[in-house]
């Protein structure tokens, strides 16, 4: 028999906070300039090196101005707007405080250190939280297997008590290999419905 779940993990880009930068560079820049600028920061191994702590976001950005000096404009111009396209998805963000009344919830989540203290520092729903792991105050990136572990650590989570919630089928699995009960999330919207079917509960 399936253990009682009484932990709630969420991934924060994706599932509570707006994150889709390809869809935005396709909105917002000509396209062979969008694609360029996908793969050489997006898409980079740069963006994981940020996500992990060990590249900040402002010296990701003059290291982007200088190997990309033929798009200074076009970078420069993300460099200001990335922080904006960091929103909460607001209706996922207004079930958390009615899962608290009967769940712990968590974030585990890759984040770049400065773009996450400023979205917790500006959104409350971050106070909900009964914990918090994030991948640049910690030096690991989900899907590795030692951020899930620093988790179960510091909370003294037990996995099959746990749904974790991503939108990377990735990380999902690698929770799932970690006893979590764990769901891709797909679409953002869907995590009301998600929510009713795994936890048999109303909202």
């Amino acid at each position: 028999m399936a253990s009682e779940v009484k932990n709630i993990v969420f991934d924060l880009g994706g599932v509570l906070i707006d994150w889709r930068p390809c869809e935005y560079l396709l909105e917002s820049f000509p396209e062979e300039v969008a694609k360029v600028l996908e793969k050489e920061i997006f898409k980079h191994e740069d963006w994981k090196l940020m996500d992990r702590g060990v590249l900040p976001e402002n010296k990701l950005w003059e290291k982007k101005k200088r190997e990309l000096s033929g798009f200074r404009e076009y970078v420069e111009r993300l460099e200001r707007e990335v922080p904006e396209l960091l929103r909460p998805i607001e209706e996922n963000v207004k079930l958390l405080p009615v899962l608290k009344k009967s769940f712990k919830l968590y974030a585990l989540s890759n984040y770049g250190r400065i773009y996450f203290e400023m979205v917790r520092k500006k959104y409350d729903f971050f106070e909900l939280f009964d914990g918090m792991v994030i991948s640049s105050h910690v030096g690991y990136l989900k899907p590795e297997k030692e951020i899930y572990l620093e988790l179960i650590r510091r909370y003294k989570i037990v996995p099959e008590e746990s749904l974790f919630i991503d939108d990377t089928p990735e990380n999902v699995e690698a929770a799932r290999e970690l006893g979590f009960r764990a769901v891709h999330l797909e679409e953002p919207l869907r995590l009301k419905e998600i929510l009713i079917r795994e936890l048999k509960i109303e909202l």
